[in-house]
Formats: structure tokens, C-alpha cells, sequence
């Protein structure tokens, strides 16, 4: 009856736990060493320029602040903030500041994917829209609220988007870009 706790038994349990520890957190080691080395991707013309090699082939929001209206939090470069909002790197010499999220997959609507990739911010950059029989119309990103001529214009893989976002249909590889344009 003592047999099953002598050491020997003991030892075998420990290692099977340990042996399930490692399996389960495995992925998660990889992933935040995938953060820990990622680089920017440098190939200009590809959509993906600039943001971590982690998020190639995922989809990606960019916001991009204007230059006299920065976001306190985001005002020292264009943070990458992982699909988890994890903050992992700071591009301090972008020409933009703000944030851009990704890591994101099987999305097929571009409003989908933005609410979600901003709320993974805890409000930082909360999405003030309204409906209209158009569909959805953004007037203000992590409270900022272009007046005036100017207003937050929609990018599509490098592009102006044709179509608002609501009817934006993208791809596993999107990137989608806001940034305040004027008229």
C-alpha cells in the first residue's frame, strides 16, 4: 500500500506534471519570444512595411495621430500592441505617431476587425461612430476628433479604400490604416 508514495512514484508524478506544464506553455514561450526578437519589415511597397515580421501574413489596424493632436499615450512613435494588447515595441524614428495592433486573423469585415484590434487598448483608442444608411461613419479615434475640412480617412493595404468600412472585405494579410486627411 505505501508503494504507490515511494519516491520512484513520486518522481514519475513530478515529471509527468512538469512534462504537462511544458507542453501547455510552450506556445506562449514561443510567441513572447517571437515578440522579444521580432524586427520591422523593410521591404517598402508591402503592405506589412514597417510593422513587426511577427505580423507578416496577419491582419493589422494602424492608427495614425496627426501631428498636432498626438495621443498622450502613443505620442513617442507608432507603438506595436499584439492581439493580446501587449505593448511590445516602439517604432520612435516612424514618421507616425500612434499604434498600430495585429496579430489578428479570420476576420472578413474591416469594422469587425477594427472594434476588436482597438479594444484590445482598454479604451485607448475607443471608436466613436455613428450608423447611417451607409453604415458605419468614425468621427472620433482614442478621442480624437478631426474638425473642420479634415476627417479620419480609411487605408487598405496601402490604398485609400474604396468603400467604407463596413463593406470592407479583407483578406488574412489586411492592414488597414486610419489617419486624418482633409478635404
Amino acid at each position: 500500500m505505501f508503494g504507490i508514495f515511494s519516491a520512484e512514484n513520486r518522481l514519475k508524478a513530478l515529471s509527468a506534471i512538469w512534462l504537462v506544464f511544458f507542453v501547455v506553455s510552450a506556445s506562449a514561450i514561443s510567441h513572447e519570444w517571437a515578440r522579444m526578437t521580432s524586427e520591422l519589415i523593410a521591404e517598402e511597397g508591402e503592405p506589412h512595411y514597417g510593422l513587426p515580421d511577427l505580423w507578416d501574413g496577419q491582419q493589422v489596424v494602424c492608427i495614425h495621430f496627426p501631428d498636432n493632436s498626438t495621443h498622450p499615450d502613443y505620442s513617442d512613435g507608432r507603438h506595436h500592441i499584439d492581439y493580446d494588447g501587449i505593448d511590445f515595441m516602439t517604432d520612435s524614428e516612424s514618421n507616425a505617431t500612434g499604434a498600430c495592433v495585429g496579430g489578428f486573423s479570420g476576420y472578413e469585415n474591416g469594422f469587425d476587425l477594427v472594434l476588436d484590434a482597438t479594444n484590445v487598448t482598454g479604451g485607448k483608442l475607443e471608436v466613436g461612430y455613428t450608423v447611417s444608411e451607409w453604415g458605419p461613419y468614425v468621427q472620433s479615434i482614442g478621442g480624437h476628433e478631426p474638425t473642420g475640412n479634415a476627417y479620419w480617412a480609411l487605408y487598405h493595404d496601402g490604398a485609400m479604400a474604396m468603400v467604407g468600412v463596413g463593406d470592407l472585405v479583407v483578406d488574412e494579410d489586411s492592414v488597414i490604416v486610419w489617419q486624418v486627411d482633409t478635404w
